[in-house]
């Protein structure tokens, strides 16, 4: 559905009653006007923050072509890094608290909502007019139209004047900004908007014929927000916002065995979070997916042999880092955990080209040539990942045991590693994926359908063959 992210109508009753409390008393609400929480352009916090964005990212202050834009996509990433997504309910409290953006700097943890007031007050106070800017509050619906809970997303609306969403929540900015659209017109997970605010109005989105949405009531009666740590959500729950594919992966496939094995639930939550993170750091690199290196209409760059090379490369650098003498145990989980996904992968993708996935996975899904979700090759997969780790004990009994025995600390959610340890460990600034990166993967599809009959390469020969020849370089 196109919105009108502008809004539909002024609202002119813009109290919210249940978002701030008495300091030391939880039992007096604040009352509060919702702009407030969209600072003024002239904060002397925010201008603080813009003047040190400008002395060590460049912040453009003039006002040529396409500074805004660039702005916009400084100021982005500048949240995206610099705030811990935690929700509300991981921080034990009993009700949706919102922070003001000085609040945040301060303590940069927080949801989505207090990260969305930061991102649009940097982006009012860096000289974008506030009519380009707009808070979102709504929910995320499943393709049935089933609510998975609230969210709230900054907008920002270009020098082509098209509207983007920045979700403040990602780990870092996407390489451009992506189109409200790629959003909100998923076939699966979508952005429902239902009001939107900046420092000066609080406006309506008419989201169909059905009768308008009182404001006061839609706050009383809102969803506990989406967690999007929580493990239905892959690695923060960007994966399958971006794809749609809730089907199981890596994360289960790693669990069902794991605990197979006898793993403690701890380890089970460090290695099974891990087995999902080479799709995010390493999405543009084949061999962490067992897969050939192509051009972008699906041609092969490498022979087969120069392909398992790498990928046999590849998951042998990881086993070395996971058997690091002064390697935490929580930590080798991690390595653990990110190794079994090309171990996965090579049951599932066998040499395939990103091009030839994904035709497979988008025009044939569920074909016998949709190699990601065949049963067959899940059960291949669990069948690798048992091997794998029964190598593993045999070679490194007491690397093993000290992972399988893992304790670590209380968590809600299960322990994983945090965003800035993942980052440390790889050595690596952020993702590689994006949702540009993403629809460029699916743009692949048809490329690849108008060359695929000339192209004669389909799937390593011998993939059994492939592996066990992976179990002795990993001894």
């Amino acid at each position: 559905m196109n919105y009108n992210w502008e809004g539909d109508y002024i609202i002119h009753d813009c109290a919210v009653e249940r978002k701030r409390y008495v300091i030391g008393d939880n039992r007096k609400a604040i009352t509060t006007d919702i702009r407030e929480f969209v600072s003024p352009a002239d904060d002397v916090i925010i201008k603080d923050i813009l003047k040190q964005l400008s002395i060590a990212c460049g912040l453009p202050t003039t006002k040529e072509v396409g500074d805004f834009d660039r702005r916009a996509m400084i100021i982005w990433d500048y949240v995206a890094r610099n705030v811990q997504y935690v929700s509300d309910i991981k921080k034990r409290r009993k009700r949706d608290f919102w922070l003001f953006p000085s609040e945040l700097h301060r303590l940069q943890v927080g949801d989505c909502e207090d990260s969305s007031f930061l991102l649009a007050s940097l982006l009012i106070g860096s000289g974008i007019s506030p009519f380009n800017v707009r808070v979102m509050l709504g929910e995320l619906v499943d393709d049935a139209g089933g609510s998975l809970g609230g969210h709230c997303w900054p907008m920002y609306k270009n020098e082509m004047g098209r509207w983007v969403i920045l979700e403040s929540t990602a780990p870092n900015a996407a390489w451009h900004m992506p189109p409200a659209e790629i959003y909100t017109e998923s076939e699966h997970i979508r952005y429902v908007p239902k009001f939107a605010f900046n420092n000066c109005h609080l406006w309506k989105i008419r989201t169909g014929p059905a009768k308008d949405e009182d404001f006061k009531k839609f706050l009383r009666d809102r969803r506990a927000l989406t967690n999007l740590e929580d493990q239905k959500f892959p690695s923060g729950g960007y994966f399958r916002l971006l794809t749609g594919d809730s089907s199981p992966g890596h994360l289960e496939i790693t669990q069902e065995v794991l605990e197979s094995m006898g793993f403690s639930s701890n380890a089970v939550s460090v290695a099974s979070d891990a087995a999902q993170d080479p799709d995010f750091y390493e999405w543009e690199n084949p061999a962490a997916h067992a897969q050939t290196n192509c051009t972008n209409e699906g041609w092969p760059t490498e022979s087969e042999s120069e392909a398992i090379s790498q990928y046999q490369k590849w998951i042998n650098e990881k086993v070395v880092s996971m058997r690091k003498p002064d390697l935490s145990p929580k930590n080798a989980l991690f390595f653990l955990g990110y190794v079994l996904h090309g171990v996965q992968d090579l049951a599932s993708h066998q040499g395939i080209t990103n091009a030839q996935h994904s035709y497979e996975s988008n025009i044939n899904p569920g074909s016998a040539q949709d190699g990601d979700h065949l049963p067959a090759n899940r059960d291949k997969a669990k069948g690798f990942t048992g091997r794998f780790l029964d190598k593993l004990r045999g070679k490194n009994k007491n690397l093993f045991e000290s992972m399988r025995h893992y304790e670590g600390g209380f968590s809600v959610w299960g322990e994983v590693l945090s965003r800035s340890e993942k980052r440390n460990l790889l050595s690596k600034d952020g993702w590689d994926l994006s949702p540009v990166k993403l629809a460029e993967y699916h743009a692949l599809a048809k490329k690849y359908e108008a060359v695929k009959n000339q192209i004669s390469f389909h799937r390593w020969k011998n993939v059994d063959e492939t592996f066990d020849t992976l179990l002795c370089l990993s001894e």
